[in-house]
């Protein structure tokens, strides 16, 4: 999947501000809530793949 290796390239502050900006959205939008459980699933999946 490309969104898999998407995140998997990016830096620890990359993915902390792609965090930040989601949470920040949710509430405004409801938009942010969607891309933050992707990106959830994302790590959850690149820890699981390490292992």
């Amino acid at each position: 999947m490309s969104m898999q290796n998407w995140y998997r390239r990016m830096t620890g502050g990359q993915k902390k501000l792609v965090y930040i900006v989601s949470i920040l959205l949710a509430p405004i939008w409801g938009i942010g809530l969607l891309f933050l459980t992707i990106l959830i699933y994302l790590q959850l999946g690149q820890k699981s793949g390490d292992v």
